[in-house]
């Protein structure tokens, strides 16, 4: 499948199963978070792999929506799916645990995997929701920063933005 074709039915799907979900922080339509995710990977990381960048667009798919695997399957195939799949957090589980098992997984995982999570960061970085507490600030942005060190040697541009969005919240 082309590459064109690969990203476009990405979005297609992202933006059907993301449809009626906004941004916590600013209520913009979610599908922009994930658009955002897979630019940061091309400008400023230099990815061209379609995979990767068709993870990037679908890495919350599986975890904040009743996708089912076979549907991310048939739209960016095998590698795409796994990358996906290694993305999503096992909601089963309360927040602690989910945070605790991203910490013990992730250093195991591929780079891909992990500059995907980088843009993320960056991403959420500079979307913290208004009406949070200093408080639960301090305490997501430690959340990022352990993250981001595991992730930091997969993509030092992308560490760097990660950086420069914390410095620019902070500042705020």
């Amino acid at each position: 499948m082309s590459s064109n074709k690969l990203l476009i039915k990405s979005l297609a799907l992202a933006s059907k199963y993301h449809e009626q979900q906004k941004r916590k922080s600013d209520g913009s339509p979610y599908i922009n978070h994930l658009i955002e995710v897979a630019v940061l990977l091309t400008d400023i990381a230099g990815v061209d792999d379609d995979d990767e960048l068709c993870a990037a667009i679908l890495h919350d798919i599986l975890e904040d929506t009743d996708v089912t695997t076979e549907e991310v399957y048939k739209t960016c195939g095998h590698r795409g799916l796994e990358l996906v799949k290694a993305l999503s957090d096992d909601k089963s589980l309360c927040l602690a645990e989910r945070r605790e098992e991203t910490l013990k997984a992730l250093p195991k995982k591929p780079n891909s995997v992990k500059r995907i999570k980088l843009a993320d960061l960056c991403s959420n970085a500079s979307a913290i929701p208004s009406g949070w507490t200093l408080k639960r600030q301090t305490e997501y942005f430690l959340w990022l920063d352990q993250v981001a060190g595991i992730c930091k040697a997969s993509s030092l541009s992308l560490h760097n933005e990660y950086l420069r969005r914390r410095a620019n919240y902070i500042a705020k």
